[in-house]
């Protein structure tokens, strides 16, 4: 079976109407583009199809677990990606891309796949900074510890600071006048 098929809505026989789909997101969607973003994916995709005589309508939601590497560690972990998107099918006379979201399509058209489309919208929901969960938590331990030495250290420095000095005779008199 074409990996792509698996991802693809027949329309040939399609009414009017309101109709839903749901398709299974799983590694074979990443093995057809040959992703290195992301591992493995798990979930669904559920798309709301409005049929009419000139135009499909489709809203797609995406719900969907996905194996990540940390940006820091390198070890992996599990995401969990949720999004939505509508896209755009009109009836014409070629195939044409309009924009990211409006496609024209050929009357006779009988399947439209959605693999591009998935993948696209699961690249564009990954995080864009991508920490493994154990990691964010140490992070805010160590930033937090980092600060509170900082704090303690500057002010020893400041303390050691005044001592050293040895005072102005200008400023004493100035003192002096308090």
């Amino acid at each position: 079976m074409n990996k792509k098929k698996a991802y693809s809505i027949g329309i040939g026989g399609l009414k009017n109407g309101k109709h839903q789909f749901e398709l299974e997101l799983t590694s074979k969607l990443l093995e057809i583009f040959e992703s290195e973003l992301m591992e493995n994916i798990s979930g669904k995709a559920i798309l709301h199809l409005a049929k009419s005589e000139t135009s499909i309508d489709v809203d797609i939601l995406l719900d969907a677990k996905i194996k990540l590497l940390s940006d820091r560690s390198l070890r992996e972990y599990e995401d969990t990606l949720a999004a939505e998107q509508k896209v755009f099918f009109k009836f014409s006379d070629h195939f044409e891309m309009l924009e990211d979201d409006l496609f024209k399509i050929p009357f006779n058209e009988s399947n439209l796949d959605f693999a591009q489309i998935l993948y696209d919208l699961i690249a564009v929901s990954l995080p864009t900074k991508r920490l493994h969960p154990d990691e964010d938590e140490l992070e805010d331990v160590f930033y937090s510890t980092l600060e509170d030495d900082e704090i303690e250290e500057e002010v020893d420095d400041q303390d050691e600071n005044e001592e050293e000095k040895p005072s102005d005779p200008r400023w004493d008199i100035l003192k002096k006048l308090k």
